[in-house]
């Protein structure tokens, strides 16, 4: 089985990478992918056609739901393939406490790629929808200092819930 991941130089998207390798490939801003622009995207599903299972992990706002929309219109009719859209918990809640209203907009965009999941019209490539709470990644910990191991799970165990 082949795999394409996004986000794949740090945090969750490395992890994946270092454990499906030498079976994937990585598409990551630090390596010339932006996936919040088309002609990179363009770029992304021209080199995956090989790929069995792409895991939609890279968090760029909007551009995660339009990299699944695009790459979704090119393989929806091939039974051999699986795209995997990494969510988050916070698609999950009703609202925003008020010291976490920045969130807002990570919030919109996480509910827009998590709907788009679920109402795809039924197709022959399977979709999947992954999400979990706060993942101790290095930017997670330094972002939350006072985090302790019960706020969070590991990068591992995030591997595992994507992976099922």
């Amino acid at each position: 089985m082949k795999y394409a991941i996004t986000g794949h130089s740090e945090g969750i998207g490395q992890g994946l990478y270092d454990k499906l390798s030498p079976n994937a490939i990585g598409f990551s801003l630090s390596h010339g992918y932006d996936i919040t622009k088309k002609e990179d995207r363009r770029r992304i599903i021209s080199q995956v056609h090989d790929c069995d299972v792409f895991i939609n992990n890279a968090p760029a706002g909007i551009g995660q739901t339009y990299m699944f929309i695009e790459l979704y219109k090119q393989w929806r009719n091939d039974p051999t393939k699986t795209i995997i859209n990494v969510g988050s918990r916070i698609a999950e809640i009703d609202s925003l406490p008020e010291d976490r209203i920045q969130l807002l907009e990570y919030q919109a965009d996480k509910l827009i790629l998590k709907e788009m999941s679920l109402r795809v019209p039924p197709s022959a490539c399977k979709v999947n929808y992954r999400w979990f709470p706060y993942v101790g990644t290095k930017k997670i910990l330094a972002k939350y200092p006072h985090f302790t191991p019960d706020d969070y799970i590991t990068i591992e165990q995030a591997i595992d819930i994507i992976l099922s």
